[in-house]
């Protein structure tokens, strides 16, 4: 008896993996399908990961963006990551979108969130050594949790500053560590645009005066909170986002 209830937690074990196994490569899949092949790249992180890139398309160039979507979104995210990855290329960015880790890793023991902390480490890492074989400056911009587990790993330093970065709703689903983001948020010396939606995860809304506090009390010298109204599904929104990030890397001289 004892064997045959072994046997059946195994397989649904299986089962479950590759299912988390057969959506995230479906989600590849169907980008594979459906962007141009000249778009369709890839980096080594341990394994092969697809990244999606374009040039920029004025005549003089400023750098690299690369961008990385909430782990339940993919690398051309309808909420605002798509967006960017497009039209920041008419003001003179290249753009990196890195695929996620699978989410179910977040939902996970400490062993599984310290393996997504980890593939987000090895993504960045990979895409920045990308982006620095180009001129100009590397920018990074990154949404949900996967923002904020990569704000934990410049604290640690874990990986190489860039020359700003962007965080999207960034928020980890636990109310103590999200009171420990606001602290990190505070903790690095990179210049920090801090944007969130008045519809984002409610641990975000919950700790953006913590944030300035945190900021203030480290005297972090730059550092830029933006509180949006609106869906950031919407394409309005979107425009405004993508303003607030211009006008920002703008006025740090980027």
């Amino acid at each position: 008896m004892w064997r045959v209830v072994c046997l059946a937690l195994l397989l649904s074990l299986n089962i479950h993996a590759q299912q988390a196994l057969s959506y995230s490569q479906l989600q590849v899949d169907d980008l594979t399908r459906q962007l141009p092949a000249a778009e369709i790249s890839q980096i080594d992180a341990t394994e092969p990961v697809l990244l999606l890139q374009r040039p920029a398309m004025t005549a003089s160039r400023k750098g690299t963006v690369i961008l990385l979507a909430d782990s339940a979104e993919h690398a051309a995210s309808p909420k605002h990551i798509d967006n960017l990855r497009q039209q920041l290329n008419d003001y003179g960015w290249d753009t990196l979108s890195v695929m996620p880790p699978d989410a179910a890793m977040l939902t996970g023991d400490s062993d599984a969130r310290q393996q997504f902390q980890t593939a987000v480490m090895q993504r960045i890492s990979a895409a920045q050594q990308q982006a620095r074989q180009q001129s100009g400056s590397v920018v990074v911009i990154a949404q949900g949790n996967s923002a904020a587990v990569l704000n934990q790993l410049y604290v640690a330093e874990q990986l190489a500053e860039p020359e700003a970065l962007i965080l999207l709703g960034a928020y980890l689903p636990d109310p103590q560590l999200n009171i420990e983001l606001a602290k990190a948020i505070a903790s690095h010396q990179i210049p920090t645009l801090d944007i969130n939606h008045q519809y984002d995860n409610r641990f975000v809304n919950a700790q953006l005066a913590l944030r300035q506090k945190w900021v203030n009390k480290q005297l972090k010298p730059v550092y830029r909170q933006r509180q949006i109204i609106g869906s950031g599904l919407h394409q309005e929104v979107q425009q405004w986002v993508l303003h607030e990030i211009y006008g920002w890397l703008t006025s740090i001289g980027l």
